[in-house]
């Protein structure tokens, strides 16, 4: 939006140089311009936004709202009316139901009512381990010292005592492979009983709410679109920040090495997530390793993947709200916001925004609003905060556990 409200007066300042003279600038009257539209329902939220603007005009204020329009939701048996809180938003309160068609209509005097459906995306959630590298539960090139004496192995290797070198040895002589050797740190799995158009962005934040995007992220599910991937690559880097003596980053350079080329994305991922995913990984991994429950504690590995980028999982450090941190969120978007999206994407107005929460003027791009322009449009939003705590993996043993996922709204600067 920005850059195009500049874009307006350089214009006429050029065209003014050209002729050599002043020469007024007629605006179209509200009646001739179009209206455009944005409303994203969003999972979880009690109140609900509409904004309505009418484009063109010049100046930084130069979308107009629209100020007198009627605006109401209809979907699931059930009739939102709308109302206006001021500069072109309206706001009614509705939580959208997975699944549910919604339809948004907004009448202006003296124009056809501008029309929009979209879907709420159905259920989603999003589960999560955390796998130490090989490295770790082996002892090997790291402390070996700690493997001989328990309170050293429970400062030094906190996964030591969870998971289970007898159960390891127990995969390597039966001829599988691990997630500690194929993907070490934390894994992410979607489980859902459709497909989904499933985006991951990531935010820096602390107590005051965002303080940042995450630039660049990578991932190694095997569906990623490309299309935003920057040609660069991840990349580790040779010389830690700490001296290498220091435990995070000899952890994390353990785990950071197994994703060292991943192609870099701009902003976000977008992910066309099936319902039987299959990352290639053909092995059963046994997280613990109980002789009294044999069985117990298996997971299928084929559904999971990583995510990294330009930021640090917060492994060592104590969980602090009001230090900086990062976030990761995994929205699921309906059809229509997916398309939108995709349509504008390679014309992002705010590059201090990201594609999700950015408003957009018209870009000639997809729209699904009859009568107008922009989008209606449904997401559901999982927060991830990418820190570890210290907890109880296994009953009565202390370890590094992940933080809990939670239900959000999409994340804004």
């Amino acid at each position: 939006m920005k850059k195009y409200s500049r874009l307006f007066p350089l214009v006429a300042i050029l065209l003014m140089a050209a002729t050599g003279c002043v020469q007024p600038v007629e605006i179209e009257p509200p009646a001739e311009r179009e209206v455009f539209v944005k409303c994203i329902l969003e999972k979880g939220s009690y109140k609900q936004r509409v904004v309505l603007l009418y484009s063109g005009g010049i100046g930084e204020d130069h979308f107009e709202p629209v100020t007198e329009a009627t605006v109401n939701i209809s979907g699931d048996k059930r009739f939102y009316a709308f109302q206006h809180m001021g500069n072109g938003v309206y706001e009614g309160r509705m939580e959208p139901v997975d699944g549910e068609t919604y339809t948004l209509e907004a009448a202006i005097p003296g124009r056809d009512t501008l029309v929009a459906s979209t879907t709420m995306p159905r259920f989603f959630s999003v589960t999560f381990q955390i796998v130490p590298p090989e490295e770790w539960l082996t002892g090997e090139g790291v402390y070996p010292e700690g493997r001989f004496f328990f309170w050293v192995d429970r400062w030094i290797n906190p996964w030591y005592k969870t998971y289970s070198p007898e159960a390891y040895d127990m995969m390597k002589e039966a001829g599988d492979s691990s997630l500690h050797c194929e993907m070490p740190g934390i894994i992410f799995e979607v489980d859902s009983l459709e497909h989904h158009h499933l985006y991951i962005l990531g935010r820096e934040e602390d107590s005051t709410g965002v303080v940042a995007p995450i630039r660049h992220l990578a991932t190694n599910h095997l569906l990623v679109d490309h299309v935003n991937a920057n040609g660069r690559k991840y990349h580790v880097e040779d010389t830690p920040a700490f001296s290498d003596t220091a435990r995070r980053p000899k952890y994390e350079r353990l785990i950071k090495k197994h994703y060292e080329g991943l192609a870099l994305h701009d902003g976000y991922l977008r992910i066309d997530y099936p319902v039987n995913y299959d990352n290639g990984l053909r092995n059963i991994h046994h997280l613990h390793y109980y002789p009294e429950y044999p069985g117990e504690d298996i997971i299928d590995v084929r559904r999971y993947f990583t995510v990294v980028g330009d930021f640090e999982y917060n492994y060592w450090g104590s969980y602090n709200w009001k230090e900086k941190h990062p976030v990761l969120y995994f929205c699921t978007v309906s059809e229509e916001y997916d398309r939108y999206l995709r349509s504008v994407q390679s014309a992002l107005v705010d590059r201090d925004g990201d594609l999700l929460s950015t408003l957009y003027g018209e870009s000639g791009g997809y729209s699904n609003v009859r009568g107008g322009c922009g989008v209606f449009g449904a997401t559901s939003t999982i927060r991830y905060d990418c820190d570890l705590q210290l907890g109880m993996p296994v009953p009565m043993v202390l370890g590094w556990v992940p933080y809990p996922l939670s239900r959000s709204l999409l994340p804004e600067l």
